[in-house]
């Protein structure tokens, strides 16, 4: 062969190493989160975040069925999971050492917030209300996080009557302390405090008033 005709001959192609199934769920919840903070929900499409991954749609379709079930899995799912592996850390809410590895509970809550504040301010800021005044977007997945949070807290005797709006009400509080930081607080407040306050004062409204 000649030396034109070596180097007229196309590349081989490199053939591009398969991705695991761990590999391809990570792509696919990294491109939902960007695009979900950069157009909220409504006009983050499967399509795009298929592309952004760099997997089919199909593909995509395969691993999560819809939309909804893609948001649940990046946005409500993770506050589930600290609440499972809390709960089953410490089963008795009885346990004197359960008040000390709920203020963690409260700063992994609030870490959680801060690691996809910009993806949260992009879904609450873009929320509209559908005809009877409840959240368009399908953040009926956070049900089960109350759910288990009051049950949980439920089981201390001493705990106050109304503990399901108060566990609402922690979690708006933790919620509202990173979103809504750069309104409620001068800048550079110091972040350890501003967690120690929300451990201290969930704890109060939580249990106040239980005895060990």
């Amino acid at each position: 062969m000649s030396n034109a005709a070596i180097d007229a001959a196309p590349e081989p192609r490199t053939r591009r190493r398969r991705r695991t199934r761990e590999d391809v769920v990570e792509r696919i919840r990294a491109a939902a989160r960007e695009l979900f903070a950069e157009r909220g929900y409504a006009f983050a499409t499967t399509k795009e975040i298929a592309r952004l991954a760099d997997v089919s749609e199909t593909l995509l379709f395969r691993y999560y069925g819809d939309k909804a079930t893609l948001f649940d899995e990046v946005v409500t799912a993770p506050f589930n999971r600290l609440m499972e592996d809390f709960v089953a850390l410490h089963p008795d809410p009885r346990d004197p050492n359960r008040d000390a590895d709920a203020r963690r509970f409260v700063r992994a809550v609030y870490t959680l917030f801060e690691q996809n504040q910009e993806m949260f301010r992009a879904l609450l800021f873009q929320m509209p209300a559908d005809g009877r005044g409840q959240p368009a977007l399908p953040f009926g997945g956070l049900d089960n996080f109350f759910e288990k949070s009051t049950t949980y807290a439920a089981q201390d005797g001493a705990t106050r009557a109304d503990t399901a709006i108060a566990v609402r009400l922690g979690f708006g509080m933790i919620a509202s302390a990173v979103l809504f930081q750069p309104m409620l607080f001068p800048p550079h407040t110091d972040r350890e405090a501003l967690i120690a306050a929300l451990e201290q004062m969930i704890a109060d409204m939580m249990w106040r008033g239980r005895s060990d």
